[in-house]
């Protein structure tokens, strides 16, 4: 008889193999069934039946022995019609023993009478085997061994719940045997819990997937994709029947397959697949792959680099230095998107590659045009700031990965990852729950490079529930606009000046001086104006043109402070319900910054008020010498002669004695009260609030029967705070009282009286009369007294103003009052204001100097002016009084 050489490919039972030939250029090697002539094994079970006592057993004797080895075999004779046909023959090793006595010998099979060979050559063969069976009951060899032993318990199905079974083993190395590869990156596996507990599933290899190889099922066509064929056979040929360590990992998207890894004893079978090109690595299951997925990543990398098989189309990504690059962090636009400026001073917009932000929440709202109050609701806000923390006036790493074409009426986005030294950004914010993770197209080269570090953390976000993965109800962001308008501006005026200096964060900057700025503390976003300077004035449409140095400027202040973290000192309001004031960042004034770089001029009024005055002129010299901005094109000597002939034009003038003021109380048209905005004023802050502690930590008795004109603590009704007060009057209806730092009276009993503390009574009044010079306005009870008290409370009540004193008379100041954000000019004074909506006459008096003529004249006409157009009280007519 002929005698052949092949493989076995895998043992059936204790006695039957399938063998394999040699390898052929246009597909798997042929195969053939051949059974073992005259001995039989116990025959294995299967889902409807037991095994027989020790079928595994000898099965696997014969496994260890034959499979993956070449053998010598004699086809000897064929049973039955199957395809393929039923052999029967004789196999050898390699160092000439015969397989069917060894099995015998060790107790794994027994002789039978069978065959057809020489009736001689049959006899002597049955003979030996029966021979050898006998010395291996006498010795209890096998399955002539203890039975209890001999019997396992396989289950072909599962008969637990999935998951529990995974969660049971997963993570450790489970001993197994693969039975079944069905493709390269899919086997039946039987898993060996214990020597007697065994399980059989169908396991997906993590992180790959192989060409499908479907064939020979009933009633669905072949699928073949290509290599798969010589993908299954390179899994096939390292693992059918061999003993390897499985972990279980993960359970796959639908059914009761379950996902993991497979270690044969020289490597991983994923990474093999991978390296050789006959896998694709997948994303849904990659990040549960044991030791992470660096190796099986590094392993398709290769392939595609050697452009083998599955990738010989492949065409690798060139980077360029335009697409990797360091960059500074100039703002955060959205949780995922940020702007970056280059060394070469170009900015960027990029977004994280593979991210998105989180959703916004139900209920978040924008600012709408009845208020500018902001609520959102969601982890949007959290995720911008994070990344303001981190990231801006930072310098980073970037690395341009892909562009997102533009679509759905979206920009082209350019997407890269950013990483600040070795941290990768986009990482640390899928970690915190503040951005999830795109699921590209398994076909999607374009993504993060670090895709799979990004699954990983969004799995231990979930797993933590932490952030847009939480139970809890999302947070909400509630933001107050403080200068929505000037009413509302004056609320906040007092907390934000009560603490010295406020931090706050800047939003935008709106031109050099002006900029928008939120206070988590008091969690309002108001609009802050720096005191002692004006800035040029950037264009605030397409058709309008910027001042000289105006964009310049803007950008200097943006450099400096956007999105940063800022200390402010707050001065005051204005009429628009912008806070006045001075900014540091680092400590560094802004306003001064602003004067040296020659981007700002100085603002006389408010910088001679200011804390900063010296340092804010001194700004301004140094621009000036250096010719810097504004002053690029400044002559000293030019000046100086223009301030000469100021200085004779003055002379021929009176002088004038301009004061910051507000007018804290209006008592009719033509007369009010006034505080200066000195250091007494800034003295008063200090004292209202230690007056306020004393009189909480003191319950003293009300005075019995306070005299008039005596000094004394009194509570004033609107706001049950205590304040200095002057006695007018005593009567059975209360103790009628003027309050002496602001002007205003009210009549209240006398429970609400108490004695001054000496302590508190050293500084001046702040509260001074004053009425409108060169006016007179009818009285409240008069003929539109009224409408006089009300024109004047609209135009100057709380608000800060500039007053020229043009007299004294007891104590009383005769002011001229201008809004400095319109004019100092004559004709654009509240004076004149009442005067032309005709609620006042002009009057002159010999305590006003005649150098007031050139004032009085424009008084007389906007005076005129009313008469002739019946405004006010001249509705009916002139009734201009006589001269007094």
């Amino acid at each position: 008889m002929v005698q052949n050489k092949a493989v076995v490919k895998n043992v059936l039972s204790g006695d039957t193999v399938i063998l394999k030939g040699r390898a052929r250029a246009n597909g798997p090697p042929a195969e053939r069934l051949l059974a073992l002539s005259n001995v039989q094994a116990p025959r294995l079970g299967n889902k409807d039946k037991d095994d027989e006592p020790f079928a595994f057993a000898s099965r696997d004797f014969l496994r260890k022995t034959l499979v993956g080895k070449e053998i010598s075999f004699v086809s000897e004779y064929t049973v039955g019609s199957s395809n393929p046909p039923r052999e029967y023959g004789t196999i050898s090793l390699q160092n000439g023993d015969d397989v069917a006595q060894l099995i015998v010998k060790e107790g794994w099979a027994k002789a039978r009478e069978g065959g057809k060979r020489g009736e001689s050559e049959s006899n002597d063969s049955l003979e030996t085997l029966k021979n050898l069976e006998e010395e291996a009951r006498n010795g209890s060899k096998g399955m002539w061994g203890d039975k209890q032993k001999g019997q396992r318990s396989v289950k072909h199905g599962m008969t637990e719940d999935t998951k529990t079974f995974l969660n049971k083993y997963k993570g450790k190395q489970i001993d197994a045997i693969i039975e079944q590869v069905r493709d390269a990156s899919t086997f039946r596996v039987l898993l060996m819990l214990t020597p007697q507990d065994h399980q059989m599933i169908t396991l997906q290899l993590s992180g790959v997937k192989a060409p499908v190889v479907r064939k020979d099922i009933p009633d669905q066509p072949d699928v073949v994709e290509p290599f798969g064929e010589e993908a299954k056979y390179f899994a096939e040929s390292r693992l059918l029947q061999r003993g390897v360590k499985v972990i279980l990992e993960g359970a796959a998207q639908t059914g009761s397959t379950f996902v993991g890894s497979i270690i044969h004893p020289a490597g991983n079978i994923a990474e093999a697949l991978l390296s050789q090109g006959l896998a694709k690595c997948v994303d849904w299951s990659i990040t549960l792959v044991t030791g992470g997925p660096v190796k099986l990543r590094n392993a398709e990398r290769t392939a595609k680099e050697h452009k083998l098989r599955l990738w010989k189309d492949f065409v690798a990504k060139e980077k360029t230095s335009e697409s990797d690059f360091d960059a500074h962090v100039v703002k955060i636009v959205t949780g995922d998107t940020i702007i970056v400026r280059s060394k070469s001073g170009g900015e960027k917009k990029v977004q994280f590659s593979s991210l998105k932000q989180a959703p916004r929440g139900a209920g978040s709202t924008l600012p709408s045009a009845k208020s500018k109050d902001v609520k959102e609701v969601g982890y949007q806000f959290e995720a911008r700031e994070y990344l303001r923390k981190r990231l801006v006036g930072k310098q980073v790493h970037v690395t341009i990965d892909y562009v997102k074409p533009a679509q759905d009426g979206f920009e082209e986005k350019e997407c890269a990852t950013i990483k600040i030294g070795d941290s990768n950004i986009a990482i640390q914010l899928v970690e915190r729950g503040l951005a999830s993770v795109i699921r590209h197209r398994k076909d999607d080269e374009n993504r993060s490079p670090a895709y799979d570090q990004l699954v990983i953390a969004e799995t231990k976000a979930q797993e933590g529930q932490k952030g847009i993965h939480s139970t809890k109800e999302q947070p909400i962001v509630r933001i107050t606009d403080a200068s929505e308008n000037a009413t509302k501006a004056r609320q906040f005026l007092t907390f934000l000046k009560r603490g010295g200096r406020v931090t706050g964060v800047v939003d935008h900057v709106a031109n050099a001086s002006r900029l928008y700025i939120w206070v988590p503390k008091e969690n309002c976003r108001l609009t802050f104006v720096l005191a002692g300077v004006r800035a040029p004035r950037v264009a605030r449409s397409a058709g309008e043109k910027s001042e000289p140095f105006a964009e310049e400027g803007a950008h200097f202040v943006s450099n400096k402070v956007l999105q940063r973290d800022v200390d402010i000192e707050v001065e005051n309001v204005d009429k628009t319900g912008g806070f006045v004031g001075s900014l540091f960042v680092n400590g560094e004034n802004l306003s001064v910054s602003l004067l040296q770089a020659g981007y700002a001029y100085i603002h006389e009024y408010s910088a001679n008020e200011s804390n900063y005055a010296n340092q804010l002129f001194s700004g301004e010299r140094i621009a000036k010498a250096g010719k810097k901005g504004v002053w690029a094109s400044y002559d000293e000597e030019a000046e100086k002669e223009a301030a000469q002939e100021q200085e004779q034009a003055a002379s021929a003038t009176p002088n004038r004695e301009y004061i910051d003021v507000i007018v804290s109380e209006v008592i009719d048209g033509n007369r009010f009260y006034v505080q200066v905005l000195n250091d007494q004023a800034r003295k008063l802050e200090t004292l209202m609030s230690e007056f306020a502690e004393h009189h909480k930590r003191n319950d003293e008795p009300s005075v019995a029967k306070p005299r008039n004109g005596e000094v004394v603590s009194a509570k004033f009704t609107e706001d049950d705070s205590w304040y200095r007060a002057k006695v007018r009057k005593s009567s059975p209806a209360g103790v009628e009282v003027v309050y002496v730092d602001y002007g205003n009276s009210e009549v209240i009993p006398l429970s609400r009286i108490r004695a001054l503390p000496q302590k508190f009574s050293s500084l001046p009044h702040q509260a001074q009369e004053a009425t409108l010079s060169f006016v007179k306005a009818p009285a409240k009870d008069q003929d539109y007294g009224v409408e006089a008290f009300e024109r004047l409370q609209q135009l100057a009540s709380g608000k800060q103003l500039v007053a020229n004193v043009d007299s004294r008379d007891g104590g009383v100041l005769s002011l001229s009052l201008y809004d400095p954000a319109i004019s100092t000019s004559a004709d654009a004074s509240i004076n004149y204001d009442i005067v032309r909506d005709g609620y006042g006459h002009v009057i002159s008096k010999t305590r006003y100097s005649g150098g007031n003529q050139e004032i009085i004249k424009k008084l007389q006409e906007g005076l005129a002016d009313a008469k002739r157009e019946r405004l006010g009280m001249f509705e009916f007519g002139d009734n201009t009084p006589t001269d007094d």
